[in-house]
């Protein structure tokens, strides 16, 4: 059941009965559990509209209220109201959907066909940690997404043409012939191993970024060709379908694309003047291909250094959404930079070649689970610093050790626990912190789908440590095997749920959920 949402659908009804008027009705989580389970601030938004006192407001809409679910509706200064789910309820909830196998699944999103692209690296080169923190974020994000009903399809888009490609095969014919690396050519100490290889560069180099990505637990359903756009015409059809539609223009001797029609600071050049395409031109002709592939939903994870690229690529969807006539929801997000310590220092090269710091490499040293717990625990936006020291550390300040704890915790718990009656619904809500364990085990749907609609993992592993959290002072304030075993009955019910949400959260973000640690 999702709380929030009922509540919200109750409240618009009562405002439409009551006075006929329909707005926005905000549903919040309080700051303490005395200020209830769920609160809403709706009728200080409606006093002026309504020219009563939110108070006045908020009191008539707990005198009419009659959701049986919500036991209690208290009214606050200046004109909050406070919800409280029924115990009763809650108890049930904990013995049935809490456990259910796929709790908090849904179909929110059914029917809608999303094509994330992420971590598209160029294959000239092994993926480094920035690489990790997109692909966590991306495989994090197509498991909420997928958990909350959409179709989701994992694309990587090979940079496999143009001038990086043709610098990298120069550097590799020179280390085979043992000449002088050209100026603008590759210079990594990876250069040497590559050149060992019978194999094309840009092939060795995509397989070794694959098998790293599967190491990390990070598949995907296609590997995109850039080359495949150039071979098959697509780029030079995407840019006539351009000009037919009056949206790219010929000037100063280039082709230049519309991009100010839909609030980008300048227009931009899609053909160069001496007839060479420019990377966005390219980009242009693959998010065409999406489009027309039937892709209504789009969704890209890009690094930092394209932060100026956004504004561009979403005029371009744009004009091509128009020109074909379709609605596209087009989002980029951007990963920000990853920054590595040890021990406080910073770590700015790898230990074992002196150069950039591989993913491979942090992979090696702390394990997937670890990695991807970090990668994923911040939102996308904001820079990530981290210690490999203290990543490693099996303690409570190791938030990764501190949520697979609390379940290995509870499967030692649930290994001990004798023969037991049926558990008394009424009863297995017997204290403060079990209701808050309980009405945090109630949020967890809710997170999925917020996560989902705004494209959110780390808030994933944000509910997961504030699960724990409660969980542990929950274990700490009471005795779960005690010698009541009806008790213990009642009580092995929200441990049990609290086990069965732990490993549901932690496989969204593709951590796993240990039985002993």
């Amino acid at each position: 059941m999702i709380v929030k949402a009922f509540l919200r659908e109750r409240i618009t009804d009562l405002l439409q009965k009551l006075w006929g008027v329909e707005v926005p009705v905000p549903v919040l989580y309080p700051d303490h559990a005395h200020f209830g389970d769920y609160s809403t601030s709706v009728a200080m938004s409606l006093a002026k509209t309504l020219r009563q006192r939110p108070l006045d407001i908020a009191q008539k809409i707990a005198e009419n209220w009659s959701w049986t679910d919500i036991c209690r509706v208290e009214v606050m200064a200046p004109g909050y109201l406070n919800f409280f789910v029924n115990e009763t309820r809650l108890g049930e909830m904990a013995q049935k959907d809490f456990c259910e196998p796929r709790y908090g699944a849904s179909d929110l999103l059914s029917g809608h066909k999303v094509l994330l692209e992420y971590v598209s690296a160029n294959p000239t080169g092994p993926l480094h940690v920035g690489h990790g923190r997109w692909a966590a974020l991306g495989d994090s994000l197509y498991r909420v997404l997928s958990y909350a009903g959409a179709e989701v399809w994992r694309e990587f888009y090979v940079n496999d043409a143009g001038n990086q490609i043709r610098l990298l095969q120069q550097t590799i014919e020179a280390v085979r012939a043992g000449k002088e690396i050209p100026e603008n050519g590759y210079h990594g100490a990876y250069i040497a191993e590559v050149a060992k290889q019978d194999d094309d560069p840009v092939s060795f180099i995509l397989r070794w970024q694959q098998q790293t990505l599967k190491d990390f637990g990070v598949e995907f359903d296609r590997f995109f060709s850039e080359k495949s756009l150039h071979e098959s015409g697509a780029v030079k059809r995407t840019l006539d379908f351009l000009r037919e539609k009056g949206v790219a223009y010929e000037s100063e001797g280039a082709l230049w694309l519309r991009t100010t029609d839909h609030g980008d600071d300048k227009d931009r050049v899609l053909v160069k003047s001496d007839g060479e395409y420019t990377y966005f031109a390219v980009d242009i002709a693959y998010h065409q291909d999406k489009i027309k592939r039937g892709f209504r939903k789009l969704y890209n994870i890009l690094g930092a250094d394209h932060h100026g690229y956004v504004k561009r690529m979403e005029s371009a969807v744009w004009l091509l959404s128009q020109a074909d006539g379709v609605e596209t929801d087009f989002k980029i997000l951007i990963g920000q930079l990853v920054s590595l310590y040890r021990n406080g220092e910073p770590v700015r090269m790898s230990k074992r070649t002196g150069d950039m710091i591989t993913l491979e490499e942090v992979l090696e040293e702390l394990g997937k689970d670890v990695l991807r717990y970090y990668m994923v625990m911040r939102k996308a936006d904001t820079h990530l610093e981290f210690d490999i020291e203290e990543a490693k550390k099996q303690s409570e300040e190791n938030p990764v050790f501190y949520v697979q704890y609390a379940h290995a915790r509870i499967c030692g718990i649930l290994r001990n626990l004798p023969e037991l009656p049926e558990p008394i619904r009424e009863e297995i809500i017997d204290s403060p912190e079990a209701r808050l364990l309980a009405t945090r085990l109630l949020r967890f749907p809710e997170i999925v789908q917020d996560a989902a609609l705004a494209l959110e993992p780390h808030r994933i592993p944000q509910y997961l440590e504030d699960l724990a959290t409660i969980f542990h002072k929950y274990y700490t304030v009471h005795r779960i095997i005690t010698d009541d075993l009806q008790k213990t009955a009642n009580r092995a019910v929200l441990v049990k749920a609290t086990k069965n949400v732990l490993s549901l959260g932690l496989n969204l973000i593709g951590v796993s959920a240990p039985e002993r640690m």
